[in-house]
């Protein structure tokens, strides 16, 4: 069977299930790719970018086809992809009816959320808070997301790494006056004996921006209390030249473990990793540490050129489900921070009713703490990175 046609179906099968069976984009591919062991560099680049675009201008492209809340024949979709992205479908398709002009006549009475490809309870409530930035954020998001690397500074620096990622035919640009790397021409990135050294992580630079709020000194004690997977924590870490104590805390296991061997490869050895059991776990540290990260559960929206099928999964319920746990984790974790300390308050969203209104009701019902510093990183209007908020507050002594 020809290479492309291979591929094609394999975005099929990939498709189905992710969009009919709401399995994650990013295991689904990562699936994919681990059967295909023998597709060169090419096809594997060209399965993961088509299968994250289908993904990204679904509704778009289930409009163009003709209908919106039908279920559309997968073949049909992939083949109007191709043609509204000024290919040529292959005679082994079989899809000699599809018409790019059809489809591009059918877009002409669309609505902004069906050009823009996105589900109209999500276009409402974006605009109703964003304004007229919606339309130029819900454009960035839609923008494939760039490759960035944090180089680990406890074992080598940004130029460093750099070259040693060119011997393995691995481009990188530098991004001024940041220990970031943009990845420029793709490589076995993970093969590659830095990532096997601990020379750096896989981080966007929007979130490289999250941990310098704390302002971290070496010596300290901090806690990254949603740690997850941990690559804030590492970030920490290196800020603080290995020297002090991070404890790093979530509520599923799994991610912490992984978080153990991610801190062994970058030679981070002050590092704790503890599940939170219950409110007990968290009640028993309060005043205990001089930083406290909370980069809280949230809707992702910042975040969506990178997980594109979180758009069609979300719903309007867990965004307010989301926003109540936001609420009550800031008010019971923010007591970790001790008199004269500093605490971080993180999402990847672009709601504001999940950032800066979630900051605002705690200032008002905690003024022992003052907000001293903000960042907001809006795809399209002020980043060409992903999508995050960050506030830094500090408790009165």
């Amino acid at each position: 069977m020809h290479a492309d046609r291979q591929c094609a179906e394999a975005q099929i099968s990939a498709l189905e299930q992710i969009m009919f069976t709401e399995q994650y984009a990013d295991k689904v591919i990562e699936r994919v790719l681990g059967e295909q062991t023998y597709w060169d560099l090419t096809n594997r680049q060209t399965f993961v970018t088509d299968t994250y675009n289908i993904i990204r201008w679904w509704r778009k492209l289930v409009v163009a086809l003709g209908g919106d809340d039908a279920r559309p024949s997968l073949w049909h979709v992939w083949g109007a992809y191709q043609l509204l992205n000024s290919k040529t479908l292959p005679d082994w398709s079989e899809l000699a009816e599809l018409n790019v002009e059809q489809l591009i006549g059918n877009l002409d009475n669309a609505t902004c959320a069906q050009v823009n490809s996105y589900p109209d309870w999500l276009w409402q409530r974006a605009s109703n808070e964003l304004g007229e930035q919606w339309l130029s954020v819900a454009q960035g998001l839609n923008i494939p997301a760039k490759t960035y690397l944090r180089t680990n500074t406890l074992k080598t620096n940004a130029p460093a790494l750099q070259v040693e990622l060119a011997r393995e035919n691995i481009a990188c640009q530098l991004l001024p006056d940041t220990d970031t790397l943009e990845v420029t021409k793709y490589g076995h990135l993970f093969k590659s004996n830095a990532f096997s050294q601990g020379w750096f992580e896989m981080q966007d630079a929007g979130s490289q921006h999250i941990a310098p709020l704390l302002n971290v000194k070496p010596g300290q004690r901090v806690v990254d209390a949603c740690a997850g997977a941990g690559g804030k924590s590492l970030h920490i870490a290196a800020l603080m030249q290995n020297k002090g104590y991070v404890l790093s805390m979530d509520i599923h296991q799994h991610k912490l473990d992984i978080l153990k061997k991610r801190a062994k490869r970058a030679g981070v050895h002050m590092l704790e990793t503890r599940l939170i059991k219950n409110s007990k776990t968290v009640k028993r540290l309060k005043d205990k540490f001089d930083c406290v990260l909370l980069d809280v559960p949230c809707s992702g929206t910042g975040v969506l050129r990178r997980n594109p099928d979180a758009k069609w999964q979300l719903a309007n319920d867990n965004i307010e489900n989301l926003i109540t746990l936001q609420g009550e984790i800031l008010q019971r974790y923010s007591q970790m921070c001790k008199p004269g300390g500093r605490l971080v308050y993180a999402t990847c969203s672009i709601l504001p009713s999940e950032n800066q209104q979630q900051v605002q009701a705690f200032l008002a019902n905690n003024p022992e703490f003052k907000l001293v510093e903000e960042v907001s990183l809006l795809p399209g209007v002020n980043t060409e990175y992903d999508g995050f908020y960050g506030a830094a507050l500090e408790r009165q002594p």
